[in-house]
């Protein structure tokens, strides 16, 4: 009866395993397909708020262009002001700020990219290039509605093209869906094949395990031979190295020992080889940019130069730094500078860049290149040197992404030809530093050839440098003062100016010494003796009722803007002259105040708070968009003096000044003229609703006891 049993059950359990198989793969088929159904109808939903979104996007710009028509319209028949004009540019501006940073999500969705992503990169340039236009109408309506409708024609076609985007997505994704349900049903009916494939196979598997078996230990043997002939002949990892590293974590027995010793050759033999290619790399390679450094470069120079010797023909050595880099790493970190070091580097070993070339760091942000077969004639190999150095310069010009931020860069590049071993490799770098210096002294971004004429030069600039740090401790600086008047001509205030008298040289031009002192650092210095100066001057004026009213403007360098202490040493210094600070006004340009706008307008607020007042210096110049000007705590817009001087003669002139005096009326900000001088000027300016007035026609930058008697006459 036992027996029976057993027999029975024995014959039973081929049923159940066969059973429990079944059932094991019914639920794991029936769960993939529930799985696979589930992704591909939440894949159809992102789908759908794809184009949800895409609508949506046309109908708000649509909106956005509606009401740019309707204001145009307004302006023609005069039913809007001007003020209320730049305001609604200024909303346009945001409303079009935020629907970019949308579309750019749009445009940055993994889902987009992978539907077509030529056609992605379209519809973000269409919508920018209808934003531009959109902006430079609402910008332009106030001076002249019919240009602003011409721009707006303009970005209506680019909305059109926008639309014709969001269509060819819309129609992509659609054909995608069906694509996708086509493939699910494949898949499936594939998938059910491959079950019972599987389900074949395993019964073959237990055959083939019985011959795996027998087959392991001579597959073991061979893999040992294999990795040991591999070893002796390659510095390569071999390409049985896992298996060997798998074998020794598998196997007890003696495969497993060989195992590790194998293992352990190799790790010893690799660290070895390891240590000797780092000790290259510190000697000869530059460890943050991965570049050669100045050690090996000048090997390879040596070799170029008895090359040159043989052949006869000529090779370039190309030096640069980036202009203003150490304000990158002041303002941003080292980490940021370091980052930007590196993208540099980059970008100089793209092969569409430099071709034949060798190139190098040397130190700081210092980079050579060299350009070797430049031919044997020197007018040509020196058009060839000067064609690679300005598209180097171009591209090293464009905007570097620091914390997602653009910054804006340039080189200045010194370059040398040299042919044969008359100069030594020592000499070249000189010549080729001398060379960039002098590029750096006639307004870098740009490319300069080694002359030797400009060692003079950088001696002389040496020099000055000396001198203008004796003026310093001995205070051969002085300031000059220029009135500042209103429309009936009565003084506001007046203008610091630093002159520099020379005890031998006699007066030397700023325009020749806050260049250098900006480039030394040295113009911290001098800017704090400037306003401890002013202030003391405005002092002066406060114990007199008849001058009491009078503000000083004091110019502050970006430089001294941005030391941290700059806010309390303004307190500082006004506490020690005890002066009311609503007379004391600091003019800042508008590259110091954008660079880094939100610690600009934290510092502006703090001293704003204290009553110091701000003025824009050189406004029209530069960025001029109400984008930033509307975010900056400004009392005053100075009008650069380029546009005051040719205002009666030049309509362009005179359209920028109108505009600006209308954005400055619309934010309640006062203007300033400068460089006024003559009547014909300042009566157009009056026109246009310009209230306050500097230039020679009211008065020179003159010593304080000339300025003073002066002001008395005029009181």
């Amino acid at each position: 009866m036992k027996t029976s049993r057993t027999l029975l059950l024995l014959s039973f359990w081929p049923v159940l395993l066969v059973a429990l198989f079944t059932i094991i793969t019914a639920y794991w088929v029936l769960s993939s397909i529930n799985q696979q159904s589930a992704k591909n109808h939440q894949q159809q939903l992102q789908d759908l708020i794809v184009v949800q979104d895409a609508a949506a996007f046309s109908q708000q710009i649509g909106s956005v262009h509606q009401s740019v028509a309707e204001r145009i319209i307004e302006a023609k028949r005069g039913e809007i002001s001007e003020v209320q004009l730049y305001r609604f540019h200024a909303q346009v501006v945001d409303e079009l700020a935020v629907l970019a940073d949308q579309v750019t999500l749009l445009v940055e969705s993994e889902l987009l990219r992978e539907v077509n992503h030529g056609s992605v990169i379209k519809l973000q340039q269409a919508f920018q290039t209808y934003r531009r236009f959109v902006i430079m109408s609402t910008e332009i309506i106030a001076i002249d509605p019919k240009v602003a409708q011409d721009y707006l024609h303009q970005a209506e076609q680019h909305f059109i093209d926008f639309s014709v985007y969001i269509q060819r997505i819309t129609f992509l994704l659609s054909e995608r869906a069906a694509l996708r349900n086509a493939e699910s049903f494949i898949n499936q009916q594939q998938f059910l094949y491959s079950v019972i494939v599987i389900g074949l196979l395993s019964l073959v598997v237990i055959l083939l395990l019985i011959l795996f078996l027998a087959g392991l230990v001579s597959r073991k043997i061979l893999v040992i031979a294999s990795t040991l002939s591999a070893m002796a002949k390659s510095d390569e990892p071999p390409k049985t190295m896992l298996e060997i590293e798998k074998m020794y974590a598998t196997d007890r027995g003696e495969f497993g020992r060989i195992a590790g010793a194998l293992i352990s050759f190799w790790q010893a033999d690799k660290k070895r080889k390891l240590a000797e290619a780092e000790a290259f790399q510190l000697a000869f390679y530059d460890p943050l940019t991965q570049l050669p450094n100045r050690r090996l470069l000048m090997e390879r120079i040596d070799y170029s130069r008895s090359l040159n010797d043989l052949t006869s023909s000529f090779s370039a050595i190309l030096l640069f730094d980036l202009d203003n880099f150490k304000t990158i790493n002041d303002s941003q970190g080292h980490k940021a500078g370091d980052q930007l070091l590196v993208e540099v580097a980059e970008r100089l070993v793209k092969r569409e860049v430099i071709t034949e070339s060798h190139i190098a760091r040397v130190g700081g942000d210092e980079f050579v290149v060299t350009l070797e077969g430049l031919g044997s004639d020197e007018a040509s190999a020196a058009a060839k040197a000067e064609q690679l150095a300005e598209s180097l310069r171009e591209q090293l010009s464009q905007p570097y992404l620091l914390n997602s931020i653009p910054h804006f860069l340039t080189p200045s590049i010194g370059v040398v030809l040299f042919r044969g071993m008359e100069w030594s490799v020592e000499d070249l770098l000189k010549q080729a530093e001398t060379a960039m210096y002098n590029a750096k002294s006639n307004g870098r971004n740009r490319v300069s050839f080694y002359d030797p004429f400009m060692q003079q030069v950088l001696v002389a600039r040496a020099l000055l440098e000396s001198e203008l740090r004796d003026a310093i401790e001995q205070n051969q600086f002085e300031l000059y003062y220029q009135l500042q008047v209103d429309q009936q001509q009565k003084p506001t205030g007046a203008e610091a100016l630093i002159r520099w008298h020379h005890p031998e040289k006699g007066r030397v031009s700023p325009a020749d010494f806050i260049p250098l002192a900006e480039e030394t650092g040295q113009i911290k210095t001098i800017g704090r003796w400037v306003l401890r100066t002013a202030c003391d001057q405005l002092q002066q004026w406060q114990r007199d009722p008849a001058t009491e009213f009078l503000s000083l403007s004091v110019n502050v360098s970006a430089q001294q803007f941005k030391e941290a202490g700059f806010v309390s040493e303004v307190s500082q210094i006004i506490e020690n002259a005890q002066i009311n600070p609503h007379r004391l006004k600091i003019e800042l340009t508008e590259s110091t105040v954008l660079d880094n706008m939100e610690e600009a307008v934290q510092k502006m607020n703090q001293l704003r708070k204290m009553g110091v007042q701000f003025s824009l210096d050189d406004f029209g110049t530069g960025y001029s968009s109400l984008q930033y000007l509307k975010r900056l705590p400004l009392d005053q817009i100075k009008i650069d003096q380029s546009f005051v001087q040719d205002i009666v003669d030049d309509q362009d002139d005179s359209i920028i000044v109108q505009t600006i005096i209308a954005m400055s009326a619309a934010l309640g900000i006062d203007v300033i003229a400068e460089g006024v001088e003559n009547q014909a000027q300042q009566h157009l300016l009056a026109e246009k609703g310009c209230r306050y007035y500097q230039g020679y026609l009211f008065g020179k930058p003159s010593k304080i006891d000339e300025f003073n008697q002066s002001l008395q006459a005029i009181l």
